[in-house]
C-alpha cells in the first residue's frame, strides 16, 4: 500500500463554530471545519520521475488556475497504469460525517472554453469506503443529448466530478472549498439513499475517497466504457476537501 503523510499541507482553514450533528458533537470532535486530504494511501502506477506523476500534487492544497485553463498542480490519472487514487484524513484515522449540504467537494481541472457553454472535463467517478476496502460509488449517470456519444456539457455527467474549474487556490485566492464560488463538484452523503450499505457508510464515517476517471469503467445503461473527450488522457486531481470530521483512530 502506497502511503505518503504530508501533514503540513492539512489544512484546518476556514474554521466554523463547532456544530451539534445526528453523527456527533463538539465533546466528541466532529466540527464543521474543512479539511483538505493530506495523505495519499494509494495510487497505483504513480512515478514522481514523470510530469504530473507524483501524488503528492493531490494533498499539496489546491490550486485552480480559474475558469478557463488548468492548472499543473495536479495529479494525472491515465487509462493504463495510473487509473486511481485513494486519499484520506490523517492516514484514515479522521472520518466525515453526513451533516447539513454537500461533506465532500472533489477537485479536478476543467475548463471552460472560451465564448462556449462547453467544456474541457475529464469525468471521475467518486467511491467511498470506511475501512479501505470495501468502496462503494456516489450515485452517477451519464446522460448525454440525443446523438452525441460523448457530451461536454456539465450537466450531462450527473454525479461525476471534474466537470467544473477550480477557481479557489490556496495561495493566491483561498476560497472556502464549499463556496460555490470555489469552483468542483460538491458531494452529499445523503444522496447515497437508505440501503443497509449506505446507512452503515454514514453510521461509521467515511475515511478513504477513491477517485478514477470515468473512461476506465464501464457505463451500466450501455455496456460500454464512458465515453470521453477524444483529446483526454485521463483526470488531474488537484485535491478533495471534506467537513463534518471526527477523529476515529484505527
Amino acid at each position: 500500500m502506497f502511503m505518503a503523510r504530508f501533514f503540513s499541507w492539512r489544512q484546518l482553514a476556514f474554521v466554523l463554530p463547532a456544530l451539534t450533528l445526528g453523527c456527533g458533537t463538539p465533546g466528541d470532535d466532529t466540527y464543521a471545519a474543512t479539511f483538505v486530504a493530506d495523505t495519499v494511501v494509494d495510487a497505483p502506477g504513480a512515478n514522481p520521475a514523470v510530469q504530473f506523476g507524483d501524488p503528492e500534487r493531490a494533498v499539496n492544497g489546491i490550486r485552480g488556475a480559474g475558469l478557463s485553463r488548468g492548472s499543473f498542480d495536479v495529479y494525472s490519472l491515465d487509462y493504463a497504469d495510473r487509473r486511481s487514487v485513494t486519499l484520506s484524513l490523517e492516514g484514515g484515522t479522521r472520518a466525515f460525517f453526513d451533516g447539513e449540504g454537500p461533506e465532500l467537494v472533489v477537485f479536478e481541472n476543467g475548463f471552460q472554453y472560451a465564448g462556449a457553454d462547453t467544456f474541457f472535463m475529464d469525468p471521475v467517478i467518486v467511491e467511498v469506503s470506511s475501512d479501505g476496502t470495501l468502496f462503494t460509488a456516489l450515485p452517477h449517470r451519464y446522460v448525454p443529448s440525443e446523438g452525441l456519444e460523448y457530451d461536454p456539457r456539465p450537466s450531462a455527467w450527473e454525479g461525476f466530478a471534474g466537470t467544473l474549474p477550480v477557481i479557489t487556490h490556496a495561495d493566491s485566492n483561498p476560497i472556502d472549498p464549499f463556496d460555490p464560488r470555489a469552483g468542483g463538484n460538491a458531494f452529499d452523503l445523503a444522496d447515497l439513499g437508505d440501503s443497509s450499505e449506505a446507512r452503515a457508510l454514514r453510521s461509521e464515517g467515511i475515511r478513504f475517497v477513491r477517485l478514477s476517471s470515468a473512461a476506465v469503467h464501464i457505463n451500466p445503461d450501455t455496456g460500454r466504457l464512458y465515453p470521453r473527450d477524444p483529446t483526454s488522457n485521463g483526470a488531474d486531481i488537484d485535491g478533495i476537501a471534506v467537513r463534518y470530521t471526527r477523529s476515529v483512530l484505527r
